[in-house]
C-alpha cells in the first residue's frame, strides 16, 4: 500500500525516465550476451533495468494519487453548482453513496436518484443559493492491486439562501474507489458529518442545523446508516483507513550493491576518485 499526502511531480520523475531509457538503449546495441557471467556492463545495465522499473511503478503510482484527488474535487464542483448527472457518472455502477445520517444508496441509479432529491428534482442551483463543497486535506493510499484507492478527505460546506438563512458546516470522507477499465470511479463514498450549524451564533450557540437527515424523509434509502454519529454537539471519529506514517514507518531495504565496474573503467593511478 502507498499513502501520499502531496504529489511528486511528474518533472522530477520523467527526466530520469528518459536518462535511463537512452542509456539502455546504447548499452543494448548489438546481441545479447548470454554465455558471460553477471559482470561490467552488463551488471550496469542489470542494475540500470532495475532502477528504471522502480521509477515506471512509482510515476504510475503518482498518476493514480493524481487521477484520485482530480476525481474527488471534480465531485466538489459538480455537486456544488447543482450538476446531478455529472457528478453521478464519477461513480462505478455498483457503487454505494452514504452522507450523512441519512443512510446507504446502492448502485448508480439511486445515487443518481440521491442527487436529485438534495436539489429538489432539479439540476443546478436556485436563483440566491449557495452549496459551496470545499474539498480539502487527502490522504490518498493506494491499493497493491493497482486498481483499487482509499482516501481520506474534509468537506468544507458553505451553504445557505439570499436573504433567508446561511449556514456553515464540514466533515471528514473515508472513500473507496476503483479503476474500472483504466479510470478511476467512486466505489464508496461516505461522509461524516461534523457539524452544520446557522452562520449567526456559529456552533458556538447552535445544535445541527438538520441533525444529519438531508433527503431520507423522502426518499428512504436501501440501508440504514453503517454507524450513526448522532449530530453537534456530540462528537464522533470516523475512523481512519490508514495508519500513523510515523509510528508505523519502517526503515528502506538495504540499497542495491554497485556493481562491479567494467574492466575499462578502472581508474587510473592519479585520477580522482
Amino acid at each position: 500500500m502507498l499513502t501520499t499526502r502531496t504529489s511528486w511531480q511528474h518533472k522530477n520523475i520523467c527526466p530520469l525516465l528518459a536518462l535511463l531509457s537512452l542509456l539502455l538503449a546504447g548499452s543494448c546495441s548489438g546481441p545479447p550476451v548470454t554465455t558471460q557471467p553477471v559482470t561490467g556492463e552488463t551488471a550496469d545495465l542489470a542494475v540500470l533495468q532495475q532502477q528504471l522499473s522502480t521509477l515506471q511503478a512509482r510515476a504510475e503510482q503518482v498518476k493514480d494519487a493524481n487521477a484520485i484527488k482530480k476525481l474527488q474535487r471534480a465531485y466538489g464542483y459538480y455537486v456544488e453548482k447543482g450538476l446531478w448527472d455529472e457528478a453521478t457518472k464519477l461513480f462505478a455502477d455498483d457503487a454505494t453513496l452514504e452522507l450523512a445520517r441519512d443512510g446507504v444508496y446502492i448502485g448508480k441509479e439511486r445515487i443518481r436518484q440521491y442527487f436529485y432529491a438534495l436539489g429538489e428534482g432539479k439540476q443546478g442551483l436556485r436563483q440566491g443559493q449557495l452549496n459551496e463543497q470545499l474539498q480539502v486535506m487527502p490522504v490518498v493510499t493506494l491499493g497493491a492491486d493497482g486498481k483499487s484507492a482509499k482516501a481520506r478527505w474534509r468537506n468544507i460546506l458553505l451553504l445557505g439562501a439570499l436573504g433567508k438563512h446561511a449556514e456553515l458546516g464540514e466533515g471528514p470522507f473515508e472513500n473507496e474507489y476503483v479503476k474500472d477499465n483504466g479510470i478511476w470511479k467512486f466505489s464508496k463514498m461516505k461522509w461524516q458529518q461534523a457539524v452544520l450549524v446557522p452562520y449567526t451564533g456559529g456552533w458556538a450557540k447552535n445544535e445541527d442545523y438538520n441533525k444529519g437527515i438531508w433527503v431520507s424523509g423522502k426518499l428512504p434509502p436501501d440501508a440504514p446508516p453503517t454507524e450513526d454519529h448522532g449530530w453537534w454537539p456530540q462528537t464522533w471519529l470516523l475512523p481512519f483507513h490508514f495508519s500513523n506514517p510515523v509510528a508505523t514507518y519502517a526503515p528502506p531495504s538495504a540499497p542495491v550493491a554497485a556493481a562491479p565496474a567494467s574492466p575499462g573503467s578502472q581508474p587510473k593511478q592519479g585520477d580522482k576518485p
